[in-house]
């Protein structure tokens, strides 16, 4: 698409003006209906004229902007390709992230304070959003029935958190006690662990950029208080 030059569209009005100011009124003076008539036509339609490209112009400039500073991307919209090296290279280092978030919920966990289990548990549980979050950005937009993978992941682990609570209230609500919300949150970063294990393999279970097996062995082995670099 070629831009418009700014002279096209100010000679496009400069004639609509001719015509709407100039000829219309001076035929209608002299009462000659027909050309005044066809004046105030081309009047219209030289405006018209004007509008089209300055429609055209804006449109390329819109092209011109990047998707991600766009404040609404379209639905078939993909952040990152797997074919491409540079858009691997984060999700292969997310074990490594993943261990550096486990050492500070470690920390929450080992207190024994139920509040401060509590909050290990959801640092994790943000951190696992944040790594599917990254997984998503491989789908178009909207691929996961939602307006944004966001949507999706918030309305997935609130769906998990309302399941797991009621697992851990068989007798109903507050009768599994304070100790309730750790198992529950235990549980829910148990399921993410896995949406984020699934999704990698459906994407990189033959890719040139990230030897997958080596992959799930360093974020499984993230639990076990280690994770390699590679």
């Amino acid at each position: 698409m070629r831009s418009v030059p700014d002279w096209s569209i100010q000679l496009a009005w400069w004639v609509s003006g001719i015509f709407a100011t100039g000829a219309a009124w001076y035929f209608l003076s002299t009462k000659d209906f027909a050309f005044t008539a066809g004046s105030a036509f081309f009047a219209i339609l030289f405006a018209g004229v004007a509008i089209f490209l300055h429609r055209k112009k804006d449109a390329f400039v819109a092209a011109l902007i990047p998707n991600e500073l766009k404040s609404a991307l379209p639905a078939d919209y993909i952040r990152r390709s797997s074919d491409s090296e540079a858009q691997v290279r984060l999700v292969r280092h997310l074990p490594e992230m993943k261990a550096t978030a486990r050492l500070s919920s470690s920390q929450g966990w080992d207190s024994g304070v139920t509040l401060d289990m509590r909050e290990a548990n959801y640092d994790m549980i943000d951190f696992l959003e944040f790594a599917w979050l990254r997984l998503a950005e491989f789908y178009p937009k909207s691929h996961f029935g939602t307006p944004s993978a966001r949507d999706y992941i918030e309305t997935y682990t609130r769906a998990r958190f309302a399941f797991h609570w009621a697992k851990h209230e068989p007798a109903g609500p507050g009768s599994g006690g304070s100790i309730a919300g750790v198992l529950t949150g235990g549980d829910v970063v148990s399921d993410l662990e896995r949406l984020v294990e699934d999704t990698m393999q459906s994407l990189f279970f033959d890719n040139q950029y990230l030897d997958l097996k080596d992959w799930l062995r360093r974020w499984q082995t993230v639990e076990d208080g280690s994770a390699e670099k590679g």
